[in-house]
């Protein structure tokens, strides 16, 4: 890496990238430039002086200045002053720095070990240019190098130069352990730097794999993102957009900037709360209103930390007027199909009324006849005041007021009109001993829900050689539970499919409107009503309502001021 310093010099003369030298130049640069300063600068006696000290000063300057005109050529090509060049320049380079090598290390004396390990530098600077084969040939070349130097001052075949050459003392086994020792730190750091180099090499294919991956990831979360039909839009923690997608921008109908807090958008409050959901209402025009509905959430990191919020919406604005055209439709279907079963229920007893006019139009008529049309004129008249009745009841917008009940009267009183109607006549009503308990109902309604039930398991039973129909009430846990339930006919699965609505039901007895009385009841008082009922295997029906608390009833009434 460069010293701090010339990074700083080279930032100021315009050099933008110095971070990662091209290492056998800047080596060769540096070592030249600083071998010529330091033999230079020392004085005569404390600096190597032998033959072709002359040679050894000027080879040291071709090579500086040939480092030099190398890394002004990478300026001005590249702009950067140690660029990376082509393969045969970095072959090129790695000669060069064997070259210097070889000059500092004959000059210096061959004899000198610690000057034979500069022969691992241009094997350690391969590593980063070259592929494994080609690292053990600079390793080869490099020992090879250092032990033809050796051989040639030892052998007298290079002339003396500096302190290589006259007077070496290589004998025994001095010559083996120092060109042995050299050959060891070389094809030691040439393993090294393989195993290293094949470590970098699968570290950069698992790297490039891992970025193949992760830009496929990417890419894909922003097609999903922008092919979203919803908005979506990321906030900062301190609620400021920043990001939105396509959907966003085209919901809202105006573009969203980054860094603007997300209320000049939406009137979502201050602070933002952590988990929202939320339906705003935005004006789009003089008259046109836009509804939107979505959710807000916490974005949390890898981590688990909160480091923002992500904001889900929908425009509700179609799909509201759906909603509201389709409820109009339902409400207009309903009143349809109530107003033609009312029209049906009342068609048979107008028609009983309609004859018995008729012959009562006839002045022959014997007496006899017209009590009984007479009769018949009053019972269907009757019966059309029930229907209009019932109708009325269930058109009635809201329950009645209700008061505090005890269980076991309200019981009691509808086992007495159980028992005073003429039509139950030898039926038994099975009534079992009711608990003590209290319950705030409506009295009136919550009687004729039991007699419209007890009515409906009469009827089933009607027929049948031994007809049971009970009535009972349990309590538990705060809860009262009643229960009316026959071994009658029973209901079809679409039977109790229609079992509440208006006019639907089977039985020729009745005004049809008895269940949908019953379920409008329960419904404004919220209680619950369940029923379970097979054909031929009879009904049970059973309602679940909170009772009073006894505690309440007798507490004392607040002073008076």
């Amino acid at each position: 890496m460069l010293d701090p310093m010339l990074q700083r010099t080279l930032g100021r003369l315009g050099v933008p990238d110095a971070s990662q030298p091209f290492l056998p130049l800047a080596f060769r640069l540096y070592a030249s430039f600083g071998l010529l300063v330091l033999h230079l600068a020392l004085p005569a006696e404390g600096r190597v002086a032998g033959p072709g000290e002359d040679l050894y000063l000027a080879t040291l300057g071709l090579l500086l200045v040939e480092a030099i005109w190398e890394a002004g050529r990478g300026i001005r090509s590249r702009d950067q002053i140690f660029p990376t060049p082509t393969l045969p320049w970095i072959w090129w380079n790695l000669v060069l720095d064997l070259a210097l090598v070889t000059l500092v290390i004959a000059y210096q004396g061959v004899v000198q070990e610690r000057f034979s390990t500069l022969y691992i530098f241009p094997v350690l600077a391969s590593a980063f240019y070259l592929g494994t084969t080609e690292i053990v040939w600079v390793g080869v070349v490099s020992s090879i190098s250092h032990i033809l130097l050796v051989l040639g001052f030892t052998l007298g075949l290079i002339p003396p130069f500096g302190l290589s050459g006259e007077g070496l003392d290589l004998e025994g086994g001095r010559l083996p352990f120092l060109l042995g020792i050299t050959s060891l730190q070389i094809f030691a750091t040439t393993l090294v730097v393989v195993l290293i180099r094949r470590a970098l090499e699968r570290l950069r294919t698992d790297l490039s794999a891992s970025e193949a991956t992760v830009d496929e990831l990417s890419a894909l979360h922003r097609r999903v993102v922008d092919s979203m039909s919803s908005g979506l839009i990321t906030l900062d923690p301190d609620g400021r957009i920043t990001s939105a997608n396509p959907a966003a921008i085209a919901i809202l109908g105006r573009s969203v900037p980054l860094g603007a807090p997300i209320q000049d958008l939406l009137p979502l409050g201050h602070p933002l709360p952590a988990q929202h959901r939320f339906e705003l209402t935005l004006p789009t025009g003089a008259r046109n209103l836009q509804i939107l509905g979505g959710h807000l959430t916490s974005l949390r990191g890898s981590g688990g930390q909160e480091t923002g919020q992500l904001l889900l919406f929908q425009d509700l604005t179609e799909l509201k007027a759906l909603e509201e055209r389709t409820r109009i439709s339902e409400r207009l279907a309903a009143i349809g199909q109530l107003a033609a079963g009312l029209a049906h229920e009342l068609r048979n007893p107008l028609a009983s009324i309609s004859g018995c006019v008729q012959l009562l139009n006839h002045q022959a008529a014997s007496e006899e006849v017209r009590t009984r049309v007479l009769g018949i004129l009053e019972r269907e008249t009757h019966r059309v005041g029930a229907i209009v009745s019932d109708f009325l009841d269930l058109a009635r917008p809201e329950a009645a007021p209700g008061v505090v009940l005890s269980l076991a009267r309200v019981l009691d009183e509808a086992r007495a009109s159980w028992e005073m109607d003429p039509r139950t006549e030898g039926l038994t009503l099975n009534l079992r001993e009711p608990p003590q308990a209290l319950l705030y109902a409506d009295p009136v309604g919550l009687h004729r829900v039991l007699m419209n039930l007890l009515s409906n398991a009469r009827k089933a039973v009607k027929g049948l050689p031994s007809p049971q129909v009970s009535l009972s009430a349990t309590v538990s846990e705060g809860q009262i539970q009643l229960a009316v339930e026959d071994n009658g006919c029973g209901m079809s699965p679409g039977q109790l499919d229609l079992m509440f609505v208006p006019f639907s039901g089977s039985f020729e007895e009745g005004s049809g409107l008895g269940m949908s009385l019953v379920y409008k009841f329960t419904e404004a008082m919220g209680w619950r009503i369940e029923v379970q009922s097979r054909p031929g295997a009879g009904t049970r029906v059973q309602i679940f309502l909170p009772g009073y608390p006894q505690e309440e009833l007798l507490a004392p009434p607040d002073d008076q001021a």
